[in-house]
């Protein structure tokens, strides 16, 4: 009886992943390969990351100008791939609601301060508009300029490019709606994207984008974060999110043609990044992570650190695991236990 479950929710599940798995590999005389391939393209994702981590946006801190400046890059580069706003325009904006002050960040962090900040919202959407949504999203911020020393870690005048937290989140984000948007017609959901905002600030971003879906009656049955994808380092890829759904099912269907090794988590929401702000309501998430955060907060996160080849091999398993999530019947429910 347990095996006929578990083939039944494969059932549900397993055949679109298979299906993503051939088209990617598919001979050009098949008429689905009219369509182009799913395999991501590291060029264009590095080429993303350098430019979030060019001078000129000088390490987009929420607050500071140069997050609207990454703001409106990224709402162009989804906007050539063929998303368009959820909303009347893509770029919302929202309060960072004191969080400067009550971090002490104005003491620390150079430049101008604004309080608010800009989530970039958009979607591709699919031959369901009714149906519960799947939400994929990284943040796009990070802490730039220091103007005094604090501690021992670090120096007035330190410049933190955040170039895996999270430029490669946010590029592999980009990357994934690239190469799923001509797949748009075997969606049985509509996919929300969503690039967050001053996460840095107390993940101010994605707690306002919860509550405005939540209020807009906008229902995201799964959401999917990004966070810290350039150095895998090895073949192990982390995700949380089984304590809240059986997402582990969802593994199991997609499979692994390239001997990653998925390192399931207990904590379903644990790990300060957004996708807490979802798993507070009780939306069932999942949450991907690479093994090697030894950059985290540091000048040393450059594009230069980044370990591309392995970023190539995590998003291209994540855009197996999103298209599953896309064109399965049904989303994984939330555990009893929950």
């Amino acid at each position: 009886m347990l095996l006929r479950l578990w083939l039944n929710s494969c059932r549900r599940l397993a055949v679109p992943g298979v299906l993503a798995v051939l088209w990617m590999v598919a001979p050009t005389g098949c008429s689905r390969s009219a369509r182009p391939s799913m395999a991501c393209d590291p060029k264009a994702m590095y080429a993303t990351i350098e430019t979030l981590c060019s001078d000129s946006l000088a390490g987009r801190r929420a607050g500071s100008g140069n997050d609207l400046r990454a703001a409106r890059f990224l709402a162009s580069e989804l906007n050539t791939v063929g998303c368009v706003p959820l909303w009347r325009k893509a770029l919302v904006p929202f309060s960072i609601d004191g969080a400067v002050v009550r971090r002490g960040m104005e003491r620390v962090l150079a430049g101008e301060w604004r309080d608010s900040s800009y989530n970039v919202v958009m979607t591709i959407r699919s031959r369901y508009p009714d149906a519960e949504k799947v939400l994929l999203g990284a943040h796009y911020d990070h802490l730039g300029r220091f103007k005094a020393d604090k501690g021992g870690r670090y120096s007035a005048g330190d410049q933190l490019l955040g170039a895996n937290d999270n430029a490669s989140g946010t590029a592999a984000v980009v990357e994934i709606a690239r190469r799923l948007q001509p797949y748009a017609d075997d969606f049985r959901r509509d996919l929300v994207v969503a690039l967050f905002g001053a996460e840095e600030m107390g993940l101010a971003g994605s707690r306002h984008l919860e509550r405005m879906l939540r209020d807009s009656s906008v229902t995201i049955g799964h959401m999917v974060n990004l966070e810290m994808f350039g150095r895998m380092r090895g073949d192990t890829l982390c995700l949380q999110g089984e304590i809240l759904s059986p997402v582990s099912r969802v593994v199991e269907c997609v499979g692994n043609p390239d001997s990653l090794r998925i390192e399931l988590s207990a904590r379903g929401s644990a790990g300060s990044s957004d996708h807490v702000a979802f798993a507070s309501q009780m939306i069932p998430v999942s949450f991907f992570i690479t093994t090697d955060i030894s950059t985290l907060h540091t000048v040393d996160d450059t594009p230069e650190s980044l370990d591309m080849e392995g970023m190539e091999r995590a998003v291209n398993y994540i855009m197996r695991y999103v298209y599953t999530l896309l064109t399965s019947d049904q989303l994984p429910k939330l555990q009893e236990n929950s």
